[in-house]
């Protein structure tokens, strides 16, 4: 079995790993948000196989810098309704949950 290479315009192979990303830092209006897997939202732990939830939920991270939370109402730590796509991030804390970054306007209410 032959593994695949990166080989340079002289053939020559070019061995290079990238680093492992180690944080996640929200650009301008981006905020970083952890997601709630379907039973934390339904407060069980039978297994719930409904990938294609309409809602969903997050715990909010992180703010870009162009992000002020006092004009939308939430703060990091707050549990929130969401409703849109986000960009998926990498597994940067190799937690169970993905993180997604999403525009603040994609935050629908904070739960409490």
């Amino acid at each position: 079995m032959s593994k695949n290479k990166l080989v340079g315009v002289d053939g020559q192979e070019i061995v290079h790993r990238m680093p492992k990303v180690k944080s996640v830092k929200p650009c301008a209006s981006q905020v970083l948000i952890e997601l709630l897997t379907v039973q934390e939202m339904l407060n069980t732990e039978l297994i719930v196989e409904n990938s294609k939830a309409p809602e969903f939920q997050g715990i909010i991270l992180a703010f870009g810098p162009m992000v002020q939370p006092d004009v939308f109402g939430f703060k990091v730590g707050d549990r929130v309704q969401l409703s849109g796509a986000g960009v998926p991030v990498p597994n940067f804390d190799d937690g169970y949950r993905q993180k997604i970054l999403m525009e603040p306007n994609s935050i629908k209410a904070v739960l409490g």
